[in-house]
């Protein structure tokens, strides 16, 4: 008679079994801390990487990002890694997107010439252009709204201090005629991004999005200061993160 060997493999990190209780490393040279926030590092992971997760901790914001510290094993060493940087990370929704907004705007904005950072690809707004849908802007260099290249027309951009940030709104006014709303970041979800006047065709055009990502929930957000709007911006939801889709530079003469 034939004995029937039963082996079970109990696999952490280097597992190709999946189950619930793991989790997949995503992104190159990722810390994982003794303890969560600041603790030593005690090794790197890199995309691909899958571990055992064995708890996690309160939620922290980094980088704009708002998620959880999970406690890993990987090849039986236990630590800590921060859930942005995982496979179960926090996906993007109109709820968290404020502390998105808020590193988006000190990184790439405040003091900053935004439309001089897209043209030259600078490292600070590049973190938050997605390659595949690109980030495109409105201008009008007559009365029609169209589709305008970065290259044509860069804004010297007013250093601005960090301003209050208001949820669901839209000020009224601030383009054509002065608002009495109080200088701020105001944003709302939005159904559609707005259309470009197609002059050689005649009506009006969307801007290019791949069809995979187009009905992703988009937002836009107007910079109101001294009375008046001097930024429009949208962003959109690809692939479970934020990204910068639209910049309207159009005045009220469009």
């Amino acid at each position: 008679m034939k004995q029937v060997v039963l082996i079970v493999l109990i696999l952490s990190c280097s597992s190709v079994s999946y189950s619930q209780n793991q989790l997949f490393i995503e992104g190159k040279n990722i810390w994982v801390r003794e303890t969560p926030v600041d603790g030593k590092v005690l090794m790197k992971l890199n995309t691909g990487d899958t571990c055992l997760v064995l708890g996690k901790s309160n939620e922290q914001v980094i980088k704009g990002n708002k998620d959880f510290w999970y406690q890993i094993e990987h090849n039986g060493e236990i630590g800590w890694v921060f859930g942005s940087q995982t496979s179960i990370r926090q996906k993007a929704a109109i709820n968290n997107f404020e502390p998105f907004l808020k590193y988006f705007l000190t990184t790439s904005f405040f003091g900053k010439r935004i439309n001089s950072l897209i043209k030259v690809k600078s490292h600070h707004i590049n973190p938050f252009v997605k390659k595949e849908i690109g980030v495109h802007r409105f201008f009008n260099p007559g009365s029609a709204c169209v589709l305008a290249s970065f290259e044509s027309y860069i804004p010297v951009h007013p250093k601005i201090d960090f301003l209050s940030i208001y949820k669901n709104q839209s000020p009224k006014n601030g383009f054509c005629d002065e608002s009495k709303n109080p200088d701020g970041v105001y944003y709302s979800e939005i159904d559609e991004l707005p259309t470009y006047a197609d002059i050689e065709k005649g009506g009006s055009e969307q801007i290019n999005i791949p069809a995979k990502y187009r009905n992703g929930s988009k937002i836009k957000v107007d910079i109101l200061k001294d009375k008046w709007i001097v930024k429009t911006l949208y962003f959109i939801i690809a692939d479970h993160k934020w990204w910068l889709v639209l910049i309207d530079d159009c005045d009220c003469s469009a």
